[in-house]
């Protein structure tokens, strides 16, 4: 039966750019630049330009193009003819076919073409030989034996000197470019060409001869015309490798997610074809880096069995059967199973299997040895798609009664018996459902297939499996983040009607967890309390998984003022019973602990048990922590609270990678969404910025309306680090509608639009939005160890518009912060006196002194850009010069452009009022290099950075650090002044 697919949230695809630009680009005054190369072949593109540059009397030059099939070999020939047409050069360009192999000079058929179009070189050969070109090469009705024959009766290397006579007289003319492409395809006499070519080159022409080949699939005698060359030919090895994940950002663009940008790179191993066929379709299930079973859509399908129409045409029954089977048995199997899933004799599977890997349709490089695998799981996928579904659905069968004979295990038999199981085979009902558990904490999403296909098959339940495997189902839908669907299903589930065994507390504390992630705090509460109550005294190993899930619920509910003791007297108790040997329990209590003294203010109790659990967490191996991800991401966010914040990202990112290895979805947006707040206090916006924006993709992904408002504010707060307030506040104020006022992260979203509303001098605003963040009832808003910040938030709103609540929140914010002895708190405490104090200028070097302990680099960056002003309105420009100094090395040393525009700002300011001593003249700097006055010229020819970037094939920040140097060794402060030194030094030149 085939197999029953998780159902999948659908996201848009997206579709690769081809990024076919127009071949110049128009630039004022008339002139036009080269387009840009392709992306990510940048240094591929700059080499030949080099090559084509380079005019020594020697030889011909050879470049030998390699690569995988699909890494943009045509696409890189192509721009390089267009380029060398551009440089003078006359382009003869030709591709072999492997339906062409028995036609001689096929390669060449093109270019010959070209050439006999082109009365110069035509001039040189004689009338007898164009006669003999065009019957041979250029009718199109003469079959391969006709044009065998006319090379026959000419003499067997008659065409060979006729047309290598050609291609020289076009090299003597003009240089040549030689473009060949597919070259592993090409018949023998145009590799005897080739090799002719290459080894007796004529003096007074210049040849540049580029072939494009697979080296998997290259001939002995094509390898050999390509190093036996004469002596005075220059050979260049061009190896295109896969693309970096920074050429697939870019060739895919910002409209698609980066964590969808991350899984389409990852999956394609960086080719640009199978990145485009692969984004045709989403990749399901999301998240996963380690697909057991790739699934494209029809429509990517159809092209990657159209991109490879041309390899599998030539393959007869036996081979297309064997590829078939070597589909079905997977993404790597073993060579002597094809005969009998193919249907046929050990020794012709054996031939067909030659053919195939001479073929590179398939591969027996396995770092395992025997193994073999396809080319790309891309093309598995597609060619296992394209399969008869009959013979599809009788070959997993085969599949599967042959790895059951050789005594292989549920998890091998599984995706066939997935894919050919019938109603009612309990043996296969049986061996998915166990299949499944053992890949729950691995795969959860393939897991919860295999469930659905179990279940699907179930007619009469006469084992009781029904109730198991809908449990099973409930777990890996929760864990793979589909938590809507695993509560319903757990909803549905009847209570043990026993005394609570260990497996039935396990799974009403994921129970639980699964209600307390959806935001439904009392029904967990409520069905934690009423199973505790049915634990029997004494019974700790029952009883600890659903009291630690009721300590984070209870600090979630805060029912009453004296909720976090309780919590912290509950939790206590769990430690104290815990046995040793149980370190991932003893972290899951210290982790709750931590935050209960968070919510009390007990930074002691906080930074002590955040300790604790950090060490434990760091012994910990992945297998083990991978089942606990939700303890490490509740780790991250106690240590970002107790200001411990390099340990935060350090967990936060070990945590994301578990997540996307094992596919547990559910935590992954939480995991990102704590790495990008640790981030932002470690001043690393950049990074913040990325997990802010993966956050925001899984959280639309997974329908989480109030991750998404927690994830979009994080955004928000980045982006006014990066590109300042107004670019942010769009997001911010989506933050807000997203997060709702009554949402868990109200506190966090509106304190961020505070903030960006100060910014943007709308006080009003900002002070009604800081006293909700001040005053919201939901964490992480009102942990009292974090209370000081957005105390100093609305001190600051309420200073900016004069009202007198400005000192009563620095006040709160004072006593707030003496407590807690955080130094970061003692900062924003500090920052809080000086928005509302007189005489601001020590509060506010106490602030910079605070942040820079709790290594609050972006804080401290702000304490001392407000610093500078305050200096600078009371006429000490050198201390304010100073300050503005400072802030502009930390906002440079995390990132925070806007910041560090601010900082320029502030010593531009002041050094325009200081006394200007007499200035050399202009010219007696050190002098420019060529290309800062190239950069100078186009400058002073009215082109902005992005224009000069694109005329000269360089990055906009390339061009701004060369601005820089030329501001500085000219002694100008603008561009309008240094298009008047250019001017003027042009004009001296004139006279």
């Amino acid at each position: 039966m085939p197999r029953t697919e998780v159902p999948r949230t659908e996201v848009p695809r997206t579709e690769v750019p081809r990024t076919e630009v127009p071949r110049t680009v128009r630039l004022p005054g008339g002139r036009t630049a080269a387009r840009r190369p392709p992306v990510g072949r940048e240094e591929e593109t700059d080499r030949l330009r080099r090559i084509l540059a380079d005019r020594s009397p020697a030889g011909p030059r050879l470049v030998r193009l390699t690569g995988d099939p699909g890494t943009g070999k045509t696409r890189l020939l192509t721009e390089w003819g267009e380029r060398a047409e551009r440089a003078g050069f006359t382009l003869l360009a030709g591709r072999a076919s492997p339906r062409d192999r028995d036609r001689p000079f096929a390669l060449f058929a093109e270019p010959v073409a070209r050439l006999l179009a082109d009365p110069v070189p035509t001039a040189a050969v004689a009338p007898a030989d164009r006669t003999l070109l065009h019957r041979c090469l250029l009718e199109p009705d003469l079959a391969a034996g006709r044009s065998r024959r006319e090379t026959a009766a000419g003499g067997p290397d008659r065409l060979l000197h006729v047309i290598g006579d050609l291609v020289w007289a076009a090299a003597r003319h003009r240089p040549v470019l030689l473009s060949l492409d597919d070259l592993h395809w090409a018949d023998d006499r145009s590799l005897d060409l080739l090799s002719d070519l290459l080894r007796r080159p004529r003096a007074g022409t210049r040849l540049v001869l580029v072939g494009a080949l697979r080296p998997r699939q290259a001939s002995a005698p094509l390898m050999a015309a390509l190093t036996d060359t004469h002596t005075a030919c220059r050979v260049d090895q061009v190896a295109l490798r896969p693309l970096s994940r920074d050429a697939v950002d870019t060739l895919l663009g910002p409209a698609t997610p980066p964590e969808r940008r991350r899984i389409l790179h990852r999956a394609s191993g960086g080719n640009p074809l199978y990145l485009r066929i692969l984004s045709l379709s989403p990749k399901a299930p999301r998240g996963v880096d380690h697909p057991h079973d790739l699934v494209l859509s029809e429509e990517a399908a159809v092209s990657a069995m159209t991109a490879v129409a041309r390899e599998l045409a030539p393959l007869g029954t036996v081979e297309t059967d064997v590829l078939r089977a070597a589909a079905v048995l997977g993404d790597e199997f073993e060579p002597a199973h094809l005969a009998v899933v193919a249907g046929c004799d050990p020794p012709v599977a054996a031939a067909a299997l030659d053919r195939l890997v001479a073929l590179d349709l398939l591969r027996d490089d396995h770092p395992r040895g025997r193994l073999c695998r396809a080319r790309h799981p891309v093309l598995r996928a597609a060619v296992h798609r394209s399969i008869p579904p009959a013979w599809r659905r009788d070959a997993h069968a085969r599949a599967d009664r042959l790895l059951r004979d050789t005594g292989a295990g549920p998890l091998e038999r599984a995706p066939h018996v997935a894919r050919s199981g019938r109603m009612g085979d309990m043996d296969a009902i049986r061996l998915l459902g166990e299949a499944a558990d053992g890949l729950m904490d691995t795969d959860p999403a393939l897991s919860a297939s295999w469930l659905r296909t179990a279940l699907s098959l179930l007619v009469e339940d006469r084992e009781g499996l029904r109730a198991s495997l809908t449990a099973s189902l409930a777990r890996a839908l929760g864990l793979s983040g589909r938590l809507r669907a695993c509560r319903e299903l757990l909803r549905r589930t009847p209570p043990e009607p026993h005394r609570p065994t260990r497996e039935s507390a396990r799974r009403v504390a994921f129970h639980a967890m699964v209600e307390r992630h959806l935001g439904d705090y009392r029904a967990a509460e409520a069905l934690l309390e009423a199973e505790l109550a049915r634990v029997p005294e004494g019974a700790d190993a029952v009883a600890h998984p659903m009291r630690l899930e009721l300590a984070t619920v209870r600090l979630l509910c805060r029912a009453g003022p004296r909720s976090p003791e309780r919590v912290a007297e509950l939790v206590d108790d769990v430690l104290r019973r815990t046995p040793d040997g149980q370190e991932p329990q003893r972290m899951a209590a210290l982790v709750r602990l931590a935050h209960a003294g968070a919510c009390q203010g007990d930074v002691t109790a906080l930074r002590r048990s955040a300790a604790e659990a950090c060490a434990l967490a760091d012994a910990t191996g992945d297998t083990v922590l991978a089942a606990h991800l939700d303890t490490v991401c509740q780790l991250g966010w106690a240590e970002a609270l107790a200001e411990r914040h390099l340990d935060a990202l350090r967990h936060t990112t070990r945590g994301v990678r578990l997540a996307r290895e094992t596919g547990q979805l559910f935590v992954l947006p939480h995991l990102q969404l704590a790495h990008s707040y640790a981030g932002l206090a470690a001043g690393r916006p950049a990074d913040a910025l990325r997990s802010a924006e993966e956050a925001e993709e899984t959280a639309r992904l997974l329908d989480r309306p109030s991750v998404l408002g927690f994830a979009l504010a994080l955004n928000a707060w980045a982006t006014s680090l990066l590109d300042g307030p107004d670019a942010a506040a769009p997001l911010a104020e989506r933050a807000v509608q997203e997060a709702g006022a009554d949402g868990r992260p109200w506190g966090v979203t509106a304190g961020v639009l505070a903030g960006i509303r100060v910014a943007q001098g709308r006080p009003d605003e900002a002070l009604d939005l800081a006293r909700s963040a001040a005053e919201h009832s939901g964490p992480p808003g009102t942990a009292r160890c974090v209370r000081p910040m957005w105390y100093a938030l609305a001190a600051e709103a309420a200073a900016a518009r004069d009202h007198g609540d400005g000192r009563v929140w620095a006040r709160r914010a004072r006593l707030d912060a003496e407590v807690l002895g955080l130094p970061g708190q003692r900062g924003h405490a500090a920052l809080a006196e000086a928005h509302t104090s007189a005489d601001p200028i020590g509060p506010l070097r106490s602030a910079i002194g605070d942040f820079r302990t709790a290594g609050l680099v972006v804080m401290e960056c702000r304490a001392g850009l407000l610093l500078s002003r305050t200096l600078a309105a009371r006429g000490r420009d050198e201390e304010a010069l100073a300050a503005a100094r400072h802030a502009k090395r930390l906002a440079e040393s995390c990132g925070a452009r806007h910041l560090r525009q601010q900082a320029v700002d502030v010593q531009r300011r002041l050094g325009a009022r200081q006394p200007r001593t007499a200035r050399e003249p202009h010219g007696t700097g050190p002098p420019m290099s060529v290309r800062e006055r190239e950069i100078a010229r186009l400058v002073a020819l009215g082109l902005s950075n992005g224009d000069i970037a694109r005329a000269l094939v360089v990055s906009p920040k390339t061009v701004e650090a060369h601005l820089t140097r030329v501001f500085r060794k000219t002694g100008v402060r603008s561009r309008a002044a240094l298009i008047a030194v250019m001017t003027s030094e042009d004009t001296r030149r004139g006279a």
